[in-house]
């Protein structure tokens, strides 16, 4: 019974993490010191550096499920996590009809979803006391739902003028300044 009171889902997806890199390490250095890089070599490191970022995008969400909270964004994160990892596996190991338009629109999309919630979900592992402080946690979380409709509107539309390239960089950069500056002050006005 205490073993699986220690088998979290964060606790798995960190020791996939962990052991994916491992993988990766390995296969790529067989591949560079007897390999010849072929394509099947290739598919395998990718399938394994896929098998990584899916582990690493959905902690958040795993996080978020293991201490039920915030289920409505954490539930489609860990989904769309998942979905992007298929799509990337459709495209590594597919023939070369998978290799179109659509699906290829399809896995950005998922992609953006996926990184974008739990993202936002990564911002509400922090319990910020100060009203100020939840205000920049939910800016921010509505500056990554612009940032991921611009990005996702934009690569189905294929277009991006100017003014949204602008007001898509600014987005951005108010995204790493919430991001960042969240668990700093956070912690400066708990310490004091």
């Amino acid at each position: 019974m205490s073993v699986s009171k220690n088998i979290k889902p964060t606790r798995i997806a960190l020791i996939t993490l962990v052991l994916c890199l491992i993988a990766s390490a390995a296969i790529g250095i067989m591949i560079v010191l007897i390999g010849d890089f072929g394509e099947r070599q290739i598919k395998i490191l990718g399938t394994v550096a896929a098998l990584a970022a899916f582990s690493l995008i959905s902690l958040p969400s795993l996080f978020n499920l293991e201490r039920r909270q915030y289920q409505l964004a954490a539930r489609p994160g860990i989904f769309s996590a998942l979905i992007f990892f298929l799509l990337i596996l459709i495209i590594i190991w597919g023939s070369d009809d998978f290799g179109n338009e659509i699906i290829g629109k399809s896995t950005f999309t998922a992609g953006v979803v996926a990184f974008g919630l739990n993202h936002i979900l990564l911002l509400f592992i922090v319990k910020p006391g100060a009203k100020v402080l939840q205000l920049v946690q939910k800016c921010t979380s509505v500056v990554i739902c612009f940032v991921a409709c611009i990005l996702i509107g934009t690569i189905w539309v294929e277009e991006m003028p100017d003014p949204l390239f602008r007001i898509l960089i600014t987005l951005v950069i108010l995204d790493v300044l919430g991001t960042i500056s969240l668990p700093i002050l956070s912690r400066i006005t708990f310490k004091s």
